[in-house]
């Protein structure tokens, strides 16, 4: 009410004059905005709607966020948000409720999420139920209903990657750097031979922004032995004149020659050479650049640059340019399927942002910039070293270093700047504050990583044959079809022909009435019984992962997976942590029902989750503070491991800061077993955690790790653990221990002062 009073003021003032009229546009954009939508009044409650961002998403956990206010000065409320509000067309596995409730003290304000595993909603009328103090009071929009879904495919085509740009930043340049399949239309696909063979646009070209009309455009390209040249050809892909400049330059920097790029073009095919002569050069060439004024950027396309001297021809080996069309690739069908990239503008600041990693698990890629860094609150800080130390990926644009408090395991040097290791993520530290003058170099590899990413989602299995084929959790599953088929005979004999011809014989067949309900209720009783010897009641678990864990920082992140058989449909559903993102491993379109979770107390798959006798698996990651740790003694000179790991050590690997390898068999939980030099049976890849998620998996099968030291980088360890305290079993109290397996395989980074701690 109190916002349509100034709507109604701002609206007298309009027609005063044009000061009004900017006033009132403001006020519409402000509750129209979808990161500040207006608030719905229940009696002392008000609700907020509150998206970060507004697009779709296909992996980890889509956010759907409200902000509650409690307006009562003297008493608390108890509400609860339920969405979607009421749900129909239920079809294949989807979810069909979500809900959270919180109590909000007097004059009190929280924002609620409610967090949706990557399953498509039940349809519905997109809004959230609210009640308040156990009575419903009203309803509220969705915000960014229903976009997130299981992301594996869209409209036929598997899901490319999301990325997530901070309002800071330019978001077309973003896009430009993102959107672009394998590089469509950029500054490297000048690079290297034609192969280009089409006209006009066609994505193994470079062409400049085609929206930036009136803009100088210019390409230069790096050959990789500089060389005397006396001609250069412009291999083309647009038929119109072409009237630009041709720069040819050292090594050093300095301009060699300029030559005029006005010359016939030779058809090859449907393709054009521009081909120009002069003297042979007084220096070596190292860098041919392009020149093209402001011509339309439409008319530009240049598939490949050859320079030719007295030593021989060779063709660009690196290029950059003023802009690139990458941004409307989708539009030319070059951006489709897998290689997509959608980019999402944040709605919000960052201090906004959510403080729950879970928010960010979608995305494949966050990028902001030292600013945004240096105003986030602290929470949202640690969400997003939670969201990197898990796999995700992080862009920081004008900053050259990591945040010492994210740990880098490695780095590695890129042109202008450096790309981290830290946990099973990356983040990329560049030092340009826009994304504009981002080098080819570095471009590149972040297209590379971010379609990684999605390409992971996309290889999990999604449906239960698959996924048990990966992650047996009982050893038979198989119907027992001889022992069915002999009760089914011997019923169908016993209640026919056997039943009758009894009956008949001591002239009782009215007990015909009572003898068949009763052979029934002996065949239903012989089943169950047979049923319950045969497999029980007890569930069967079986848990598996690899965990990084960083002793010095105490961070832990876990990829890895959770597997379940239940004879009976468990009661309580499964209980998850907080910080669990736990995705189904099963289609969307599959059949299986609704599901329901509960965000109260834990993470509560309530119900739909698992059915009796049907394997569940589910997909782990889960980054969170730990203080298990192997501790290093040296005991007159002979190294020795202490085991605080919580479980365990079947076997274990270490390397010192010079690279020295070590080896150790069982070590139990708490004892310490002495460590012997050892030499690797093949090559060291140093490939660190993300090369052990690679080759066992996410389901972490230790059994396949026959050498561990191959993952080593200085002062790290791999161990294989007999158990997983790493990851908790969802089922609790019903999942008994001697019916449940687990394993974990530990990439640990030691605190310096293990290498070289004394025994007492």
């Amino acid at each position: 009410m109190e916002q349509r009073r100034q709507f109604e003021h701002r609206s007298q003032g309009w027609r005063a004059g044009r000061a009004g009229q900017a006033a009132i546009c403001a006020a519409v954009c402000l509750i129209m905005a979808p990161g500040a939508r207006a608030a719905e009044e229940f009696g002392d409650v008000a609700v907020s709607p509150n998206a970060i961002y507004t697009g779709n998403t296909y992996h980890g956990y889509g956010e759907i966020r409200v902000v509650v206010e409690n307006r009562s000065g003297t008493r608390a409320h108890e509400i609860t948000l339920v969405f979607p509000n009421r749900p129909s067309g239920m079809w294949g596995n989807c979810i069909g409720r979500i809900s959270r409730t919180v109590t909000v003290g007097a004059n009190g304000q929280e924002v609620v999420t409610l967090l949706q595993p990557p399953l498509p909603i039940a349809r519905g009328d997109d809004t959230i139920r609210v009640e308040v103090d156990g009575r419903e009071a009203g309803e509220v929009l969705a915000p960014n209903a229903n976009g997130h879904s299981s992301g594996m495919w869209r409209g036929g085509s598997p899901a490319g990657a999301t990325v997530f740009v901070s309002r800071s930043l330019d978001f077309d340049a973003v896009t430009r750097i993102f959107r672009a399949s394998s590089g469509a239309f950029t500054a490297i696909k000048a690079v290297g031979p034609p192969d280009a063979s089409s006209p006009s646009r066609q994505y193994n070209a470079w062409m400049p922004d085609t929206t930036a009309y009136g803009k100088t455009n210019w390409l230069e390209l790096d050959y990789a032995s500089p060389q005397t040249a006396n001609r250069v050809v412009v291999r083309r892909q647009h038929p119109a004149p072409m009237a630009a400049e041709i720069t040819l330059i050292s090594a050093a920097g300095t301009k060699i020659k300029v030559v005029g790029m006005r010359s016939t073009a030779i058809p090859h095919g449907v393709v054009w050479d521009n081909e120009y002569t002069f003297p042979d050069t007084t220096e070596p060439v190292k860098t041919v650049r392009l020149d093209f004024g402001t011509a339309p950027p439409s008319t530009i396309s240049i598939d490949a640059v050859q320079i030719s001297g007295p030593t021989g021809s060779q063709w660009a080996s690196d290029a950059r340019a003023s802009s690139d069309n990458s941004a409307s690739a989708p539009a030319y069908g070059a951006a489709g399927g897998p290689d997509q990239v959608e980019t999402l503008r944040s709605e919000s600041p960052v201090t906004d942002w959510s403080e729950d990693w879970l928010a960010y698990s979608p995305f494949d890629a966050v990028v902001f910039n030292a600013g945004d860094l240096a105003a986030m609150p602290p929470g949202v800080f640690a969400a997003l070293g939670n969201y990197v130390h898990a796999g995700g990926n992080v862009v920081l644009l004008g900053q050259a270093g990591l945040p010492a408090q994210w740990h880098a395991a490695q780095r590695r040097e890129l042109a202008g700047g450096a790309e981290f290791d830290t946990g099973f993520g990356r983040v990329f530290a560049i030092a340009h504050e826009k994304p504009a003058p981002m080098d080819s170099q570095p471009t590149e590899r972040l297209r590379q990583v971010t379609r990684e990413s999605a390409q992971y989602f996309q290889s999990l299995p999604n449906d239960n044959g698959q996924a048990n084929t990966l992650m047996p959790v009982v050893e038979n599953l198989k119907i027992p079809a001889r022992g069915t088929v002999i009760v089914m005979l011997a019923f169908v004999i016993l209640i026919g022909p056997v039943n009758i011809f009894y009956l008949s014989r001591i002239k009782r067949r009215t007990w015909m009435l009572w003898t068949i309900p009763a052979i029934s209720m002996a065949t239903t009783l012989l089943v169950f019984v047979y049923s319950l010897v045969r497999e029980g009641v007890t569930p069967t678990a079986r848990i598996a992962g690899i965990t990084v864990l960083d002793q010095s920082s105490h961070r832990a992140a876990t990829i890895g997976a959770e597997a379940f058989y239940c004879p009976l449909t468990p009661s309580r559903g499964l209980q998850f942590d907080y910080t669990t993102e736990a995705t189904p491993l099963v289609s969307a379109y599959g059949s299986g029902g609704t599901r329901q979770i509960d965000w109260s107390q834990s993470q509560h798959f309530e119900h739909g989750w698992i059915l009796a006798r049907v394997p569940a698996h589910f997909h782990i990651r889960k980054p969170e503070i730990r203080r298990e740790r192997i501790q290093v003694l040296n005991e007159n000179g002979k190294l020795e491991a202490v085991n605080s790991l919580g479980a365990a050590i079947k076997s274990l690997w270490m390397a010192d800061a010079d690279m020295n390898l070590y080896h150790a068999g069982r070590i139990e939980a708490g004892a310490k077993g002495g460590l012997v030099p050892a030499k690797p049976s093949q090559s060291l890849e140093q490939a660190g955690p993300r090369g052990l998620l690679g080759d066992l998996g996410f389901t972490a099968n230790p059994d396949s790790l026959h050498d561990g030291s191959k993952y080593l980088l200085p002062n790290t360890y791999v161990a294989v653990l007999e158990g997983n305290p790493f990851v908790e079993n969802a089922l609790g109290a019903p999942a008994g221990a001697k019916r449940t397996k687990s394993s974990a395989v530990v990439f640990g980074i030691l605190e310096p002062a293990d290498q070289t701690t004394s025994a007492p």
